[in-house]
Parts: C-alpha cells; structure tokens; sequence
C-alpha cells in the first residue's frame, strides 16, 4: 500500500521532500515498472498532494536517473541498466568501506543491537526465500550500517546509492543467491559489533565481489 504524504508535517520538511521518497518507493518496488509512463497529477492524487512538489520530487528522480522527461510524451520510468549498476557498484565500494571503518568507531551500543536484529532477519528471511522479508531487512541492514556511521554527508549520498541498487536486485537477483548474500551481510556486521575493522574491511570486499559477479551474469545474459 502506497503511504500517503502528510500534509500536517509541512513545517518540518517540505512536500516535495516527503514526496520524493514516496514515489522513489514506488518506482523501487515496481509499482511504477520500467519504461512507464507516469501522470503527475495521478501520482499526486495517490499521494494527496498538489502538482508543483510532485514536479519538484520528479526533477530529483530525473537526477538520480529514476526517470526520463520527454517534452511532449511527459514523464517515464526509467528502464534498469546492469552494465550501470556495475558502475554503480565501483562507486558504492569506497563508500561502504568508509562505513564500516566509521561504523566499527562510532556505532551506539543501540546501533549494535539493531545490528544484530536485522542482521538476524535477514538471515532468517534468505533461509525462506521470502522476496518480500529479504529485500525489507537489507534496506533496514544497510540503515542502520548508515546511522551507525555518524557522517550526515555520507548518509545522504548512500540514500541515493542504496535506492539505485535496490531497484536493481528487486528486479534482477535470483532467490537461489540469497542465502550467501545474506551470510556475507551478517559477517560484515559481526565484524562491526565486535569493533574489527579489519574482518569488516575484508568481507565488505567479499560481498562487493559476489555482488559483481551476480551483475555480471545480467550483463553476459542481457548479451546473449
């Protein structure tokens, strides 16, 4: 179910700041699908706001390539690009290696407990093969990596960073890959709970090459 903006927080962020992640939501799980043609005005009813934010969240999405603008056609979901995502991935790497090192330095033991439980579900959810369950407690892993980081610059361009591949794996991994993805995931945040910023390095550099290669496959089939 689509969550509606609310109205009433306007003074603590705009309603294109709320509308942003919205309809980035819907693009990521697929309610909008690739290639798309997407009506302000429908996505503005759905959320329960007027045009203009709808228009200012919508140039943001063009920006981090989520859409396309065509002049006369209108709005477009854009369509997933596997040789990107490997790029993506490239960029993504020194990012998360800087999380983990801060993480590993200033995480709460908050933070570390929270570590531990989403690590837990996801791997529970990867056991299960349930799409639904894997894809929500990555996201939740991945924030909580984040927030355990205490950088708000690079809190903000992971967002972007982990919606993109998001989008990518709801669409592209196979369930045969989650339990490995998820045994990584795990190591990575063991590794941060006992504050070894070596092992958390080291498997960071593991999951990134299994990542890879995941995406490589998409490439060479997308070739065939």
């Amino acid at each position: 179910m689509v969550r509606k903006v609310e109205k009433n927080n306007a003074d603590l962020a705009t309603l294109a700041d709320q509308a942003y992640p919205a309809i980035e939501e819907m693009i990521v799980d697929r309610k909008l699908e690739p290639g798309q043609m997407i009506s302000e005005g429908e996505i503005g009813a759905t959320l329960g706001v007027g045009r203009t934010p709808i228009r200012e969240a919508i140039a943001r999405l063009k920006h981090v390539g989520f859409v396309e603008i065509h002049s006369r056609r209108g709005v477009q979901v854009s369509t997933i690009d596997p040789v990107k995502h490997l790029e993506l991935l490239e960029v993504r790497l020194p990012l998360e290696r800087d999380i983990v090192r801060h993480a590993v330095q200033r995480a709460t033991d908050t933070d570390l407990e929270d570590l531990a439980e989403v690590s837990a579900a996801l791997v529970q959810a990867a056991k299960s093969s349930d799409r639904r369950a894997y894809f929500r407690a990555k996201r939740n892993l991945h924030d909580v990596e984040v927030r355990s980081a205490r950088n708000s610059i690079l809190s903000k361009t992971m967002r972007s960073l982990h919606a993109q591949s998001r989008r990518f794996w709801q669409s592209y991994e196979p369930t045969s890959s989650f339990e490995k993805g998820a045994g990584l995931h795990e190591k990575i945040a063991k590794a941060i709970i006992a504050r070894n910023e070596a092992t958390a390095q080291a498997n960071v550099e593991k999951l990134f090459a299994f990542l890879e290669s995941l995406t490589e496959l998409v490439v060479k089939r997308r070739h065939l």
